[in-house]
């Protein structure tokens, strides 16, 4: 997941934001007094023991903290509730090849990751505004990273484990100890924490609050992966996240595996490289490990989920699912949707909510946090345009729309997504490589909000295997560029579950449906709606030999669309 470099400058650039909100009185912490301006922060590092051993050094292994908290601590033996950033990126990255995505003949030379660093200063103003507001700011090096030891596996159980060391210890369990070996106590800890960050440092406290830890209070995961199958995977296909194609669970553990002696994790890469699975795709006990969405009802932390939604590196699904499944498990909740790509929301409105959530969830304070609509909305501009009591939004219905009406006719195209992205294929005026179904033009404004569908009735005519992706697109009038408003992947031999591959018989006709990304989109009038059929989708998907032959029904073929109004929309 190179995801969590780039929002290293995000999370820069909110700090402004953060900086600049206005502490109304009554969002002052009731317990801690504030310590005073030029007070000089305490600043210690330590180590905590986790109960397990993965590099198999017989030593359990150690997670570090940099910890930053007020001199009340220790000088008025104040105690405050502690706010953690745990990430993999503090100790940079190391150049890794990703897998080989052209299958099919030998393969070819592998791209490598470029050499990316986190920029340590990018959160010095961060931290000095939580410790102004009486909050122990800690830094937490995950497994196998920077200055822990142990192996990094990738959102996996030993990752959790250490992340729950540290939840512990600051609850008055376990142990850690300092850089001369001598115990040290959070004797200052309120016990009460929250876990906070972007991409992977967003994922690491959803890993830690499906445990269900008292201590944990609150979390806010910001572009964060809440199913590692549905970044690494989607029904049955092996496909990247944006911009990192050939990446997966291996190639993301390598990439950070910044401590000192690497090769003690050795074994536990390699065993890493052989659980993921890149030749079936199937959903497995590697990545249900990894499935936290799935184990929503064990959390009893509150929950601000944010997600953008022109993110396809951590792709909308993985917020929405998430966001979904804490609303069937009742947990305290709110959803923030910002019109933007991988990174954090950017408005003042929401960094003010972030300071609200904590003071609320950690010290008890009645500030309304809880009772506001628990969806906002942010727009490219960094501006709250709306807040909503529900998401979908309320109205949004499917609308079932054919492909296509009248006889019944069928269309057929040859895949050549190797050396042609999708983008490409839908701008190509020759049909040979992909199918379009556009609806008319449009007399008003169309509000998509909701997951959409796609059911193809469908052959794979000359091989036993096939990609098959469906796009959403907007055609706009006078020749402007198409813009792809969602897309989603299947494996027709996984068309029955994502657990199990069925073969496929070439020539026969299935029925095969699946979901596209979550979107909440507005097509304008005078636009078209569109739906592409492609197969190989050259940035996301493994990349076979060209020449796959694929048959539609388009008359026993459809697309559903939340919209909202339903078909009065249309």
């Amino acid at each position: 997941m190179r995801i969590v470099s780039r929002t290293a400058s995000a999370l820069a650039a909110a700090t402004v934001c953060v900086l600049g909100v206005s502490s109304p009185a009554s969002a002052v912490p009731a317990g801690p007094s504030r310590p005073a301006a030029d007070d000089e922060p305490i600043v210690e590092d330590v180590w905590v023991e986790a109960p397990l051993d993965s590099d198999n050094d017989h030593r359990p292994d150690r997670v570090h903290l940099n910890i930053i908290r007020p001199v009340e601590t220790d000088r008025a033996g104040q105690k405050v509730a502690s706010i953690i950033d745990a990430s993999p990126y503090y100790g940079g990255f190391l150049d890794v090849p990703y897998h080989n995505v052209d299958v099919g003949r030998l393969p070819q030379q592998s791209s490598a990751s470029g050499t990316e660093r986190r920029r340590h200063d990018d959160r010095v103003s961060i931290r000095s505004h939580l410790v102004a507001r009486s909050y122990a700011s800690i830094i937490m090096d995950s497994l196998g990273t920077a200055g822990s030891t142990g192996c990094p596996d990738a959102g996996g159980k030993d990752e959790t484990a250490a992340t729950m060391a540290v939840i512990d210890w600051l609850d008055g369990k376990g142990r850690a100890y300092d850089a001369a070996g001598k115990i040290v106590r959070a004797t200052w800890s309120a016990r009460s924490v929250a876990m906070w960050g972007a991409s992977y440092d967003g994922t690491l406290p959803i890993a830690a609050a499906v445990t269900g830890r008292s201590a944990l209070k609150a979390i806010i995961p910001m572009s964060a992966v809440t199913s590692w199958y549905d970044y690494y995977r989607a029904n049955g296909l092996v496909v990247a996240p944006g911009n990192y194609q050939g990446e997966d669970l291996d190639i993301m553990a390598r990439a950070v595996l910044t401590r000192e002696h690497p090769e003690a994790c050795a074994a536990a890469m390699d065993r890493l490289e052989a659980e993921q699975d890149r030749v079936s795709g199937d959903y497995s006990p590697v990545w249900a490990e990894r499935d936290y969405a799935a184990r929503a009802g064990q959390i009893k932390a509150a929950v601000l989920v944010v997600q953008g939604l022109r993110d396809w590196n951590v792709k909308t699904q993985q917020g929405i699912r998430f966001w979904e499944a804490l609303g069937r498990a009742g947990v305290d909740r709110k959803l923030w949707l910002y019109d933007g790509g991988h990174g954090v929301a950017r408005s003042s409105d929401f960094w003010e909510t972030v300071d609200r959530w904590h003071e609320h969830y950690l010290y008890g304070v009645d500030n309304g946090v809880d009772r506001e609509p628990p969806v906002t909305f942010e727009d490219a501009n960094a501006t709250v345009t709306e807040r909503a009591t529900s998401w979908p939004v309320p109205g949004s219905k499917p609308v079932t729309v054919p492909l296509a009406t009248g006889p019944n006719r069928v269309d057929t195209f040859t895949d050549n997504g190797r050396t042609v992205t999708a983008e490409a294929l839908i701008a190509d005026p020759s049909a040979a490589h992909r199918l379009i179904y556009r609806r008319p033009p449009l007399t008003k404004p169309a509000r998509l909000s909701g997951t959409p569908y796609v059911t193809l009735t469908a052959s794979i005519d000359n091989r036993t295997a096939a990609n098959l992706t469906a796009l959403l697109v907007d055609f706009g009038p006078g020749g402007s560029a198409p813009v792809v408003v969602s897309r989603g992947w299947m494996d027709p031999r996984n068309r029955i579950s994502a657990q199990i591959s069925q073969p496929v018989v070439a020539g026969q006709r299935y029925r095969l449906r699946w979901n596209l990304q979550p979107k909440d989109y507005v097509f304008q009038a005078g636009h078209q709606i569109g739906l592409v059929v492609i197969s190989t989708d050259h940035d996301y998907t493994l990349r076979p030999l060209p020449g796959t032959r694929i048959s539609v029904v388009p008359t026993a073929s459809r697309v559903e669309l939340p919209l909202v109004g339903g078909r009065s929309a249309l």
